[in-house]
């Protein structure tokens, strides 16, 4: 059983209070984070992900830290919310390159994409995806090491209704095989 557990963690960058005081397990199953623009949603996110380090308070997984652990990071999948995808590249190629960087191989990638449903587009330039299809590719190298774990900021943004149906089933899968998912949205 994995769990993340947030204990009394708060962020600050100079005088702005990001995230304040936040204590909170999140075990498997799917857990939604909803909030307004602006909320510290990212922020914790980030924190939960190893990406940003709490300025009090700890994050850890199934007891131990998240920042700056190696371990920890190979049991967590992330889609940020912002763009971080190069254009040049296709999705296939973005995905393989994601699972190289885990020690697999392109079957890893060719199953991530399959999970998403982007076989279809997979030889086409990032750059000629719409929004919603390049969620579902960050998606996919998310996935392509097959975390425990999956944190995912704003992952609706974008998609098309048949799209967010598709993700809210894969979601409820992998929180039903007893992976721990975590989303935040502004939307409710």
């Amino acid at each position: 059983m994995t769990t993340l557990t947030i204990d009394h963690a708060s962020r600050w960058f100079g005088n702005v209070v990001a995230v304040n005081d936040i204590t909170m397990t999140i075990g498997p199953g799917v857990t939604g984070l909803l909030g307004p623009n602006g909320a510290g949603k990212s922020t914790l996110i980030n924190m939960m992900g190893g990406f940003l380090a709490p300025s009090t308070g700890t994050v850890t997984l199934d007891g131990d830290a998240v920042w700056r652990n190696e371990s920890v990071y190979r049991q967590i999948g992330i889609v940020p919310e912002r763009e971080a995808m190069y254009d040049f590249l296709t999705g296939r190629e973005f995905v393989v390159a994601n699972a190289e960087l885990h020690g697999l191989d392109a079957a890893a990638a060719a199953r991530a994409l399959a999970t998403v449903d982007m076989e279809y587009a997979q030889d086409r330039k990032i750059a000629t995806y719409s929004k919603g299809m390049r969620q579902r590719v960050k998606m996919a190298s998310a996935l392509v090491h097959d975390p425990s774990v999956l944190l995912l900021d704003e992952p609706f943004n974008g998609m098309d209704p048949r799209q967010r149906m598709q993700l809210m089933e894969l979601l409820r899968r992998m929180g039903e095989e007893g992976r721990t998912v975590l989303f935040s949205s502004h939307i409710l």
